[in-house]
């Protein structure tokens, strides 16, 4: 079941992957962009940053909530109440669980918020150079 091969073939993957700007990007260089392109990928990789800081912020929360379920539960064990802890002590289980869940999914989903910012960052310089060198031009 999990290594289970897909049903796309050769050829469709072939295009999924002929189709992924990023890719192309971090493979070939923004130098083979157009501006328009840059500017739009740009915006798109900006969304995908904040997008990844508020998944990051909601599951780091998810985590954190993991220590309080365990002091909760520590507290009830020591005041004897044995449901209580029990229960607070599945809670933190649970809040663990979705917490290396999440992390799980932003590893797979974004790779890292270090990658997303080199990229954003070769774009952004990209622009740079050729608005600098637009403006060479002009002056010329």
């Amino acid at each position: 079941m999990w290594f289970r091969k897909s049903d796309e073939s050769s050829l469709e993957r072939l295009e999924r992957e002929a189709n992924d700007d990023f890719h192309l990007l971090a493979e070939l260089g923004p130098e083979d962009f157009g501006v328009e392109h840059l500017v739009e990928l740009r915006d798109r990789m900006q969304w995908r940053l904040a997008r990844f800081d508020r998944w990051r912020r909601f599951n780091l929360l998810l985590g954190a909530t993991a220590g309080g379920w365990l002091l909760l539960g520590g507290l009830a064990a020591w005041a004897g109440e044995g449901i209580l802890a029990r229960l607070a002590f599945g809670v933190m289980g649970l809040s663990l669980l979705g917490f290396l869940a999440g992390v799980w999914v932003l590893k797979i989903k974004f790779e890292s918020r270090g990658e997303l910012e080199y990229t954003l960052r070769t774009i952004e310089d990209e622009l740079r150079r050729r608005a600098a060198k637009q403006g060479r031009s002009a002056r010329l």
